[in-house]
């Protein structure tokens, strides 16, 4: 999202600093109540001041922190300030001039990791899913806790072994000498274990 900044912001008036008319008052306000992220630039990070005075204490919030803009004061001095307030917890107050000259560089208007968070939250959805499903299923408790941690378990069949594992990167049918030992095979997962089936029952697992 682009902001128009006010026609005021240009160099001239920056280092002028004029006293500012309720139509342009009006304009600063239109930023109140947006939420806004501190870029990851180190050249560009932004600061912020204790209290709405050039004498007060500064200080640089966090890389991709947050902050919403309360509202706008000292309204009609030469200088006047946002109120920010922080995810922290944390109140900082800002030029209303030095804001404006950063938007869309030091200030962002999205989250910056709003794509991992997006991925996170729907992987920690999938992984609820799966777990409520194995706590459904009519297994051995001892199958039902490996289960839940991704891990094997002896006397697993192959529709739970595909559950909790996934499909195998291979698999191997073994010949056996004697008949009586049954059908025998092993699923091999790359970066997994090996499981040997006799029957389509996990017998031994590497």
């Amino acid at each position: 999202m682009i902001f128009t900044l006010p026609f005021l912001v240009t160099p001239e008036n920056l280092s002028a600093e004029p006293r500012y008319t309720e139509k342009q008052i009006e304009q600063f306000s239109s930023y109140v109540g947006k939420t806004y992220w501190i870029t990851a630039d180190k050249d560009l990070k932004p600061t912020f001041f204790s209290s709405p005075a050039k004498e007060a204490k500064t200080f640089e919030p966090a890389a991709k922190e947050s902050f919403e803009l309360k509202e706008v004061v000292e309204k009609h001095s030469d200088t006047p300030y946002y109120r920010a307030t922080f995810d922290s917890g944390k109140e900082g107050f800002i030029p209303v001039t030095a804001f404006l000259q950063q938007v869309n560089s030091a200030f962002l208007t999205v989250d910056p990791d709003r794509g991992a968070k997006a991925k996170t939250a729907k992987e920690t959805e999938q992984e609820e899913k799966r777990r409520d499903w194995i706590r459904q299923q009519k297994w051995p408790e001892h199958v039902k806790d490996a289960a839940l941690k991704k891990q094997p378990a002896l006397g697993m069949n192959k529709k739970e072994a595909t559950a909790v594992l996934g499909k195998p990167k291979s698999v191997v049918r073994l010949k056996s000498a004697n008949e009586l030992l049954g059908r025998q095979e092993q699923w091999i997962y790359e970066k997994g274990p090996v499981l040997t089936f006799n029957n389509g029952i996990v017998v031994k697992i590497q």
